[in-house]
């Protein structure tokens, strides 16, 4: 990098920083948003922070559904570097400079790649400006997504090593972008990496580098996606209905937005009809009218004809459910993505290459107060925009205490069921009360059956459950002991069971007190009680997933399904006697796939370190 160009990176911090101030600067403030900042990526950093400043790695959540893997929800970011932010800093304040750190990284990556290109530094900050201040980008921000936002700011990252000579340095790329969170932004931008390829004359050849590197990005990765394709595929996401599929959907209007963003309203004043998300979500494809006019110069006057072919895919997979061809490819393994709307990355990729070669045309020719006011424009118009939808607030009303929930359920042993009034399930992570609510972007997938079971009706969608009442068989069987209303208070459910009872040779529940449930941490579950006469098993109110290993008075058995739920099987001789259950969960070849995963990355540095000392010398 020349000084012109460390200039352009300053120019550009400086302004991602003045657009997201004070948020990034004080504690108590945050990124103002709609969804998803305190709902559900504040409670879930801070239960993965705590368990590791406790000096533990957070292998499962007892506190949403009832209870699911948490290590293998890679929207965790559990092995993602930039995380370490969480363990050091106030947590408000490490989630505004993940959003802000990730659209500066986003911006130098384009810098470099467009100077690779043969831009200069000005159009080089031209592209930063209409990819990372582009609504598609910035909406993560008001969306409280701060996966989506990562995973997007490794995107000019991949092309850089993709179009760079040196082996495996995709793959690393790759790699990070995984661990950042959200892999379908990874999946859309790899496709669109593959088709540009084939419009190559080497195609063969970048086709098989691209295989290499995905290959390689695997093994790098092998920490976290064996663990998070386990969950997908036993998660609701497997088999789910045809209307989430074709949730947020493409339709043709919504290419209107390609021209101005707020074509079709805006949830800011209330012209937006359908719910924010959607809005969000489809509605983002706008580089402003300066990046169009770089853009259709691309297209006309430098014939950039692939960049054409990367808008007509992103458009095409966009249109989701709206699209025969898409139906046939959601029968597979991309029926277990969501949001066919994401695919406009690829468009958006397009428009960015397009808009790249039209300003490699122009730029030669222009004068220098042209470009200045050309850059100016392209800014002005898109901070502008994105200012209205990028606010900060205070973080008190988020982060209020619940004093009776504190108190009563507060990491004890016992489940309790949150009004839906209230804006978060997940908030219960906060407390370590165990809710049999909760908001996650996929979660087990016998629960909506257990929840429709309990509730005479569906009870559950895509994300959330909406459990109501407590007084059912199932709830007091689940050990739900409370209600949390909507005003906060604790209502007693006097038919609870406890988390861990008996069940006689009839298959009825035992009487009596039942087991006492010991939770030294969400992965090790200690139970213990006296057998009754005629009793046939322990059944413990975790629910069943690969991982979980059991010990019977120090011997190991075999756990088995019991409904939503686990059992051991209890010998003749327990009957009558004080019996003691360990639960120990893990993920499935743990141990195998960290040591693989470290050997993966110490080769790649090993081979960097080789590589950059033959050039040296």
């Amino acid at each position: 990098m020349r000084a012109k160009d460390f200039g352009a990176f300053a120019l550009f911090s400086g302004l991602v920083l003045a657009l997201l101030a004070p948020a990034v600067f004080l504690p108590a403030t945050t990124l103002a948003g709609f969804g998803d900042l305190f709902a559900y990526h504040y409670p879930l950093r801070a239960l993965a922070s705590s368990a590791l400043q406790a000096g533990r790695l957070p292998f499962w959540n007892p506190y949403i559904f009832c209870g699911g893997p948490l290590s293998a929800n890679s929207q965790m970011g559990l092995f993602y570097p930039l995380s370490v932010l969480s363990r050091i800093l106030p947590l408000t304040l490490a989630l505004s400079w993940d959003f802000a750190g990730h659209i500066i990284w986003g911006g130098l990556g384009l810098l470099l790649l467009a100077r690779r290109e043969g831009l200069r530094a000005s159009g080089a900050l031209f592209l930063a400006f209409i990819y990372c201040l582009s609504p598609f980008v910035l909406y993560r921000v008001t969306e409280g997504i701060p996966t989506l936002l990562a995973s997007l700011a490794w995107v000019p990252w991949c092309w850089l090593a993709f179009l760079s000579s040196r082996p495996g340095l995709l793959a690393a790329v790759w790699a990070l972008q995984f661990l950042s969170g959200h892999p379908q932004f990874l999946l859309a931008n790899a496709a669109g990496m593959a088709v540009w390829a084939l419009c190559r004359k080497e195609r063969g050849r970048l086709l098989s580098r691209l295989v290499r590197e995905g290959l390689g990005a695997a093994v790098l990765a092998v920490v976290q996606w064996p663990a998070t394709w386990r969950f997908v595929s036993l998660s609701v996401r497997r088999g789910w209905p045809q209307s989430f599929l074709a949730a947020y959907s493409v339709s043709p209007r919504d290419l209107f937005t390609w021209l101005w963003p707020n074509a079709l309203g805006n949830p800011l004043d209330g012209t937006w009809r359908d719910v924010p998300s959607v809005f969000f979500e489809s509605s983002g494809v706008f580089i402003g009218w300066v990046g169009l006019l770089a853009a259709a110069a691309g297209l006309y006057c430098a014939r950039a004809w692939r960049a054409v072919v990367l808008i007509g895919l992103g458009i095409f997979l966009a249109l989701g459910w709206n699209n025969p061809l898409y139906r046939l490819a959601a029968a597979g393994p991309a029926g277990l993505l969501r949001t066919p709307s994401r695919y406009l990355l690829i468009s958006l990729w397009g428009l960015v290459m397009a808009a790249g070669a039209g300003v490699r045309h122009w730029e030669g020719s222009l004068k220098l107060e042209f470009k200045v006011f050309l850059l100016g424009a392209a800014f002005v118009q898109l901070f502008s925009w994105a200012g209205p939808f990028v606010k900060t607030e205070s973080a008190a009303r988020y982060l209020l205490v619940n004093p009776a929930l504190a108190q009563a359920a507060g990491g004890q042993p016992l489940r309790i069921l949150s009004d839906l009034a209230l804006a978060s399930a997940d908030k219960a992570m906060l407390y370590r009360a165990m809710n049999v609510n909760g908001y996650d972007a996929f979660y087990l997938a016998g629960f909506p059956a257990f929840a429709a079971a309990s509730e005479g009706r569906p009870a559950a969608d895509a994300s959330r459950s909406y459990l109501s009442r407590i007084d059912t068989p199932l709830m007091r069987l689940a050990g739900v002991s409370y209600r949390l209303t909507a005003a906060g208070e604790l209502i007693f459910n006097p038919g609870a069971l406890p988390l861990a009872f008996f069940i006689l040779g009839s298959g009825s529940v035992a009487g009596g007190p039942g087991a006492d449930v010991e939770l030294q941490r969400p992965e090790r579950w200690r139970v213990a009680g006296k057998a009754p006469i005629g009793a046939e098993r322990l059944v413990v109110t975790i629910p069943a997933y690969p991982g979980w290993r059991a010990w019977l008075n120090g011997a190991p058995v075999n756990l088995e399904p019991w409904g939503f739920f686990q059992a051991v099987r209890l010998p003749l001789e327990a009957v009558s006697r004080d019996v003691e259950l360990r639960l120990d969960f893990r993920p499935i070849h743990w141990a195998l796939f960290v040591s693989v995963g470290l050997l993966a990355w110490f080769v790649w540095l090993a081979s960097c370190v080789v590589a950059w000392r033959s050039e040296v010398l």
